[in-house]
């Protein structure tokens, strides 16, 4: 979406809070911004509108690794080492939401926890010394506008940055690790190579400015893949620095998914497809980890595929999967219809066109159900009310995610 077109979308119909990858990597992932526009317009609307620090798990909201040679210099080891639960081989649990991997460094990317999970693969940020990961939203406050002349190396000046300055080198990036049989390594085109003694295939492009997109997927057990995805300058991952990730990523002893809230209801013939984790369900959830929001859910009728992927669902611009609606739970703060301080929830929810919102009683939790106009609002109003918060802040008292996400 070029920058016209996003104008004139959210100036007519408000799309809904989906990073298209011209906003991840054109803007150089320096303006993370929910576009989910107010209650008149046409479509969902949560939207983030200041910073919100991560909740628990400590994701960085604009984490600046130190390069290997400012380490050195500061005499800091080039490995800083993961608590990690290791298993003596893969295992996946029947409840595809569980976590069978944790985070780990290779060289100079470092994988994050897994935070987004489905019924097909799980997602972890991924991180690189000297490189700025900027996954939260931009406060008003910090933007800078655009330069006049071109950006680094010839790219074009985005509408606006977040600190710590307009000069940062930025990177988006995830790793995807696929259950067994989900991917369908026919279908991934590339140069297919053998790297730690792994089938391999290596893909470059396209090019977004002076971005590119590089990606690395393997086959890390059998029949079974992961895929590291980077969009930065071609210079600051090189298709080694990837390569370092298939030795060291390894079994962890699974782990269940945890959501913040249990439903009561669902529509006939809807099934819980994917989840966040601190984080909104999807790619959303990734490019927006360090939002401190608090979770969310894909549910699709029929079921999404489990075979035959090449990509999570929705795809690298965060699209709505087919006959889905979703769920999120986030802090009142990060939406734009939120509570002024002090204003008492509203007793019913409210629906806008393809969304309804409800507050906790507290009114410092926005619950939102959004279809998209898939669903009527009587519909959407029913599953807000049979949502059950747990402590949003207090992950110990969070439901596993296959006893949560299923009604009745």
């Amino acid at each position: 979406m070029r920058a016209d077109e996003l104008v004139e979308k959210v100036t007519s119909d408000a799309p809904s809070p989906r990073y298209t990858v011209d906003d991840i990597v054109s803007a150089g992932r320096k303006v993370q911004r929910r576009r989910r526009a107010g209650w008149t317009v046409a479509s969902a609307a949560f939207a983030v509108t200041g910073v919100v620090a991560a909740v628990s798990i400590g994701l960085p909201d604009a984490e600046v690794r130190p390069t290997a040679g400012e380490q050195a210099a500061a005499g800091t080891s080039l490995v800083t080492a993961s608590p990690l639960t290791p298993a003596a081989g893969w295992e996946f649990p029947d409840d595809p939401f569980q976590y069978v991997f944790q985070r780990f460094d290779a060289g100079k990317l470092h994988v994050k926890d897994p935070i987004v999970v489905s019924t097909a693969y799980q997602i972890a940020p991924l991180h690189m010394d000297g490189l700025v990961t900027n996954d939260r939203a931009v406060d008003p406050k910090d933007v800078v506008e655009p330069r006049d002349a071109a950006g680094p190396k010839g790219a074009a000046g985005p509408k606006g940055v977040s600190k710590p300055g307009d000069d940062a080198r930025q990177l988006y990036a995830y790793l995807t690790v696929y259950r067994p049989g989900a991917f369908d390594a026919e279908k991934f085109t590339g140069n297919r190579v053998t790297v730690d003694g792994h089938p391999a295939i290596e893909q470059d492009g396209p090019t977004y400015g002076a971005n590119l997109r590089r990606a690395l997927a393997w086959e890390y057990t059998d029949n079974a893949w992961a895929v590291a995805e980077s969009f930065a300058e071609p210079s600051d991952v090189a298709v080694a620095d990837l390569r370092a990730l298939v030795a060291g990523l390894r079994p962890s002893v699974p782990a269940p998914a945890r959501v913040p809230f249990t439903v009561g209801y669902l529509p006939a013939g809807y099934h819980a497809a994917e989840l966040g984790q601190h984080a909104y369900a999807g790619l959303n959830g990734i490019a927006a980890a360090g939002d401190g929001n608090y979770g969310g859910a894909i549910f699709a009728a029929p079921a999404l595929p489990t075979t035959g992927l090449v990509e999570p669902y929705g795809g690298p611009e965060g699209e709505d999967p087919p006959g889905s609606f979703q769920i999120f739970v986030g802090p009142n703060a990060n939406s734009n219809q939120a509570l002024p301080d002090g204003e008492k929830p509203p007793a019913e929810p409210k629906c806008g066109n393809g969304f309804c919102n409800a507050w906790s009683p507290d009114g410092k939790t926005t619950i939102q159900v959004d279809s998209d106009g898939r669903l009527s609002d009587a519909e959407m109003t029913r599953i807000l009310k049979g949502i059950k918060l747990a402590d949003v802040t207090n992950e110990r008292t969070w439901p596993t995610a296959a006893t949560a996400l299923r009604a009745g």
